[in-house]
């Protein structure tokens, strides 16, 4: 028996053809990613965005957001520590006195009165991004 050496012109061939199979779902996986890299950062940015204003307002003293919240009247309409018009992104800061305890049996969060509670939310309209917390006393 003869000992071989190397590969054979066969197994090169099969090798070869290996390789240019599994090259192109990795190029197209490459591709994708680079195509939509543009997007993801602009995603992230609205989420620090509103990451950040929901940070600064809860650091805000309580009854400064307390006072706020009574101005706004509602969970739904937006409070004075929303970003002026014509910022890029603009996030809205939703505040409200939060019945955690649910003292008035209507398991409605924002009916009733709980005192030690505000409730935070930020948010960005387009394309809908929000967060919320909330601060007590």
């Amino acid at each position: 028996m003869r000992r071989q050496r190397g590969f054979g012109y066969v197994e090169a061939l099969v090798a070869v053809v290996l390789l240019a199979v599994a090259i192109v779902p990795a190029l197209d996986a490459l591709s994708n990613a680079t195509r939509n890299a543009p997007t993801a950062d602009e995603a992230d940015d609205l989420w620090q965005a509103v990451a950040n204003k929901l940070s600064d307002v809860s650091g805000t003293r309580f009854d400064d957001l307390d006072s706020a919240a009574t101005v706004a009247g509602s969970a739904t309409t937006a409070s004075s520590y929303s970003d002026p018009t014509g910022a890029s992104p603009r996030v809205m800061v939703y505040l409200s006195r939060y019945d955690g305890d649910n003292a008035d049996g209507d398991n409605n969060p924002f009916t009733g009165t709980d005192a030690d509670l505000i409730w935070i939310r930020a948010a960005i309209t387009d394309p809908p991004v929000e967060m919320t917390t909330l601060v007590t006393r």
